[in-house]
């Protein structure tokens, strides 16, 4: 089934440790990262001070892959440059 997780953070390394703990989670239980969308914007407060918005939205299987089956982006083989 597909699901979802938003992240929404105010400095782009916070959110690269928890897209990055979210990853490891699901590769650990064999799931699978089907898309991420990446989103940022910024404002400025009362006091006109800058404030940044990092987001995510991740989407997800979270149906565990029973046999094992190469991941999007893993490299299977590698051929020889000869």
């Amino acid at each position: 089934m597909l699901k979802i997780k938003v992240y929404d953070c105010e400095h782009e390394n916070d959110l690269e440790k928890e897209l990055n703990n979210l990853i490891l989670d699901l590769d650990k239980n064999n799931q699978e990262v089907i898309d991420i969308k990446f989103s940022t914007s910024h404002f400025a407060d009362e006091n006109q001070e800058q404030i940044f918005c990092f987001s995510a939205l991740v989407m997800y299987d979270d149906k565990l892959i029973k046999e094992y089956k190469p991941k999007r982006y893993e490299i299977v083989e590698k051929v020889d440059d000869r």
